[in-house]
């Protein structure tokens, strides 16, 4: 007896499993959890309801960015992803030629909000890396001078913006996918040696404002006033919370407006001083969470792509919150370095969600 052709698609579509039940649901819930959380944050260091509902809005945009590539097929993109550095290229060339009043060239204006190339070229500049070195089965050393040489490249255009901070994270995005894929031990210490003997041309190049901050990092008292207020305001911050804290909108140097920046580079003093020692490892529990679920979803991969996106992307996480955490406590010079998913800005909040999407793409890869 034969089937009704009609039945047998619409019974082949019901037992079609639903592609959001293959959704990783913790990762969604840590990234949104984070994001709510930034939102209480930057109302309670800004007290502007609008920067909330601006920060709102991108979160909104980073989100349906991240489950829509979620989604995506990674292996159908990967002649997109291995020419989109390209992109991330032209905006960098385009934010230096576009007329400034300001100090500083790191933002396109788009009218109703800004654009920041440098943040959208640490994405991109690891995805096409990642492609380039994976494109055939066995790497050839010109490969890793290639991705080096752009990664070095793209580090001089935010250099020169100038933003020292974003500049690292961006050269750091292109080295590890080189770093991962087996780069001889050898040649990393002949690099670590020559970016030693580089030091003294790296710091005649430096700006004023930056060389001071590279001081004041040594000496924060020096200048109480001036270079060293940021430092100095965060670490009271950081140590008036205490273990407890003091309570969400209590604390002192961000209500009062000691604590400058405090709803962007600065917000982890914000977090310690209102949540306390036990408020901060539980912040760095979820951040360390999200960071080995991401790990599970992509260790059981054959496909050097997925290992050297995945292995990349997390790491770079994990660098900018710990960076970011180390600047406020005076462990590391202040860089200018946002706390993932915390800090405001909205360009950084998108790339961010759409690295945790690409990620998520990889859940079927084996």
């Amino acid at each position: 007896m034969s089937r009704n052709p009609l039945e047998f698609s619409l019974s082949s579509r019901m037992i079609k499993p639903n592609r959001w039940l293959n959704q990783d649901w913790l990762v969604l819930f840590l990234v949104i959890s984070l994001v709510s959380f930034g939102l209480m944050m930057i109302y309670s260091a800004s007290g502007s309801m609008e920067m909330v509902l601006r920060q709102g809005i991108f979160a909104v945009i980073g989100i349906v960015f991240m489950i829509y590539l979620s989604f995506s097929n990674y292996q159908r993109l990967l002649p997109i992803y291995l020419n989109v550095f390209w992109i991330g290229i032209f905006f960098l060339l385009v934010v230096l030629v576009i007329p400034s009043d300001a100090a500083t060239r790191r933002w396109i204006d788009l009218g109703i909000f800004g654009f920041q190339p440098s943040e959208l070229m640490r994405c991109v500049l690891t995805i096409s890396a990642a492609a380039f070195l994976s494109r055939n089965p066995r790497i050839v050393f010109r490969d890793w001078i290639i991705v080096i040489g752009v990664s070095f490249f793209s580090f001089y255009l935010v250099f020169i913006q100038p933003d020292l901070g974003t500049a690292i994270m961006v050269l750091i995005s292109g080295i590890l996918p080189v770093l991962i894929s087996g780069f001889p031990v050898s040649y990393q210490i002949i690099g670590i040696i020559i970016i030693l003997l580089s030091t003294p041309f790296i710091w005649m190049n430096l700006l004023d404002y930056q060389k001071q901050r590279v001081l004041t990092f040594f000496d924060p008292g020096s200048d109480p006033l001036g270079t060293g207020w940021n430092i100095i305001q965060s670490q009271i911050a950081v140590g008036s919370g205490s273990l407890f804290g003091k309570g969400f909108l209590q604390g002192t140097q961000s209500q009062l407006n000691f604590l400058p920046e405090s709803h962007t580079d600065f917000i982890f003093a914000v977090v310690a001083e209102e949540f306390g020692f036990f408020g901060v490892m539980g912040l760095f529990l979820v951040y360390l969470l999200l960071a080995f679920r991401l790990v599970m979803i992509a260790k059981n991969s054959n496909f050097l792509f997925v290992k050297l996106v995945a292995g990349s992307f997390i790491f770079l996480l994990l660098t900018y919150v710990a960076f970011n955490t180390a600047m406020v406590v005076g462990i590391l010079p202040v860089v200018g370095m946002p706390l993932p998913f915390l800090s405001q800005g909205g360009t950084a909040l998108i790339i961010n969600m759409i690295m945790i999407g690409i990620i998520l793409s990889f859940r079927k890869a084996a």
